[in-house]
């Protein structure tokens, strides 16, 4: 069964956007300054089809998402360089904003859990205190992080139990099972695990529509 994943198509769409307003950004910079001097006789006119098709791409959703991103990627390595030698009022003020944002990014899949965790164990390594301090706030860390993918786990498992398609995949499991277990020869010079693997993904297939 395939897995749905909204931030990866989300990132994947985001590069897309960059590298085609890189090109178009590449297009629109070739070097003038030998003619400053000169009045540009176009000065008055509307700008060219390139220009405006530029100022459109700059200010679309996904270029501004991608500034976003990049704005904050540069501002959270800035201040895990920089944490250990802040004055303890601007460093606590900091932390709390990253520690917003790091929440908010990961809750819209902007972040993945893995990508907020590195985050959150690399600000405890940037702030002051000693090797027993961060150890129990790295080990608080994990443990919230192992409950959260507990519940993940269990809501993920309950939306399986009430899918029709698991339901009906489940029934069929049972029966090819209990075929194979009876199976006296197994075709295609199969062993028997492998029999058994090939047709549950058969039936797999049926349930969810090849897959997906």
């Amino acid at each position: 069964m395939a897995c749905a994943c909204p931030d990866r198509h989300r990132r994947s769409a985001t590069a897309i956007a960059l590298a085609a307003g890189m090109l178009l950004l590449a297009a629109g910079c070739g070097g003038r300054h030998e003619d400053a001097d000169v009045p540009d006789a176009s000065a008055g006119a509307p700008p060219a089809a390139p220009d405006r098709a530029r100022a459109r791409l700059l200010q679309s959703p996904q270029v501004r998402h991608w500034q976003e991103q990049q704005r904050f990627s540069r501002e959270a390595r800035e201040f895990l360089r920089t944490a250990a030698a802040l004055p303890a009022f601007e460093r606590a003020q900091r932390a709390d904003v990253l520690e917003t944002q790091i929440t908010e990014r990961e809750r819209t899949r902007e972040l993945s859990a893995g990508e907020a965790m590195l985050l959150r164990v690399a600000m405890v390594q940037a702030m002051p205190g000693s090797d027993a301090d961060q150890a129990r706030r790295l080990a608080t860390l994990a443990e919230a992080y192992r409950k959260d993918a507990e519940r993940r786990e269990a809501a993920w498992a309950a939306r399986q139990r009430a899918d029709p398609r698991m339901q009906r995949y489940k029934a069929r499991e049972r029966i090819v099972v209990a075929e194979v277990l009876a199976m006296e020869t197994i075709p295609g010079g199969l062993t028997r695990d492998q029999y058994l693997r090939q047709r549950l993904q058969q039936e797999r297939e049926r349930a969810w529509g090849n897959g997906g």
